[in-house]
């Protein structure tokens, strides 16, 4: 017989985790819980080559059982509405392409594991300035 799903664990990391209740793979109607991987910590952006290109590099701490990471940026604000740029990223940093000149660039991290599972993101990068003339990157 069937009876309410009870989710048991650390009621201390039950208080601060996200949860995701799933169906086993090759069940017929078993559940599996996960808790949903920490955000990166430690995101930072600094210029890649500040006199000789328009590219930031972002850095992050790793995710334990974090498979890739996803990054965001913003050009609005730091609190503004990011978009994802990079997806499937395997190690703890990524460079940019070249960035738009007269632009200021936020950046955050999303720890992904597997197929379906992401953190939130990480907290916001410190603001970096692409500039159309030498320095083209800035770290104010």
């Amino acid at each position: 017989m069937a009876g309410p799903c009870i989710l048991l664990g650390d009621p201390v990391a039950d208080a601060a985790s996200n949860w995701a209740v799933h169906p086993a793979a090759g069940s017929k109607g078993e559940s599996q819980a996960t808790v949903l991987p920490a955000a990166p910590t430690g995101t930072a952006a600094s210029c890649a080559a500040a006199t000789t290109s328009k590219t930031i590099k972002v850095t992050w701490n790793a995710v334990t059982h974090a498979t890739t990471y996803s990054v965001y940026d913003s050009t609005t604000t730091v609190g503004g509405a990011y978009s994802l740029i990079a997806s499937g990223v395997a190690a703890t940093s990524w460079t940019s392409a070249a960035l738009t000149s007269g632009t200021n660039y936020w950046f955050e991290v999303v720890a992904v594991v597997g197929n379906n599972w992401a953190s939130t993101k990480s907290s916001a990068s410190a603001e970096s300035t692409i500039n159309g003339t030498n320095p083209f990157c800035v770290q104010p």
